[in-house]
């Protein structure tokens, strides 16, 4: 096994040898290694630069929120009206479908939804900044045939969904997983982590 190892990390080094030292496109294909080494550092200083950017925005956007739920005393009906429209689209099928209006700071829910998304309809709308009471009166269908405000074949919303669950992650994302990751790898690779886990086994 170590002779075939040894013989295959060979015959790679000789072909990687005469790939770049070929007489013909070997000054091409060096230059064109040097101009993409080159690029290296600038593509890792603006993906910093573009990550850093985005930690410090998210913080600062969990900061505010937070302040603003501790600090906030009333909100004016019609802007609370517009949030909780904003989060519809996230929690049913047919948001077009739902009324809303609200009254000191009450939201009182009406129009259509089909039953398997009430709940998340309500446990959404509770969580908009400012909300103080849902007042539900939506009209509840098992099945939306005849109802021609839910008529369309859609997936259920799965409300707003996290970071990290979505296919696209933000640069914040991408760096706080790679730290755990690497976090994570360390730890394990700890000797004295290895010793504790056989001592357990």
């Amino acid at each position: 096994m170590n002779n075939f190892t040894t013989f295959i990390s060979g015959a790679g080094l000789g072909a990687g040898l005469m790939y770049y030292l070929d007489p013909s496109l070997g000054p091409q294909r060096r230059a064109h290694a040097r101009d993409q080494a080159s690029r290296v550092p600038r593509v890792l200083q603006d993906s910093a630069s573009v990550t850093a950017r985005d930690l410090k925005n998210r913080t600062v956007g969990l900061v505010t929120e937070a302040r603003a739920r501790l600090t906030e005393c009333a909100v004016e009906d019609e802007v609370l009206v517009e949030r909780v429209r904003s989060q519809l689209g996230f929690l049913v099928r047919h948001p077009s479908a739902i009324e809303v209006s609200v009254r000191d700071g009450e939201v009182i829910l009406g129009g259509a939804a089909l039953s398997d998304e009430i709940e998340q309809l309500i446990d959404g709308v509770r969580t908009v900044r400012g909300v103080r009471k849902v007042d539900n009166q939506v009209n509840v269908h098992t099945d939306p045939n005849g109802i021609p405000s839910l008529q369309g074949d859609k997936p259920k919303p799965t409300g707003r969904p996290l970071d990290i669950m979505q296919r696209r992650w933000s640069p914040a994302t991408r760096f706080l997983v790679g730290a755990a990751g690497l976090l994570l790898a360390y730890n394990v690779s700890r000797p004295g982590h290895r010793h504790s886990v056989r001592g357990e086994a």
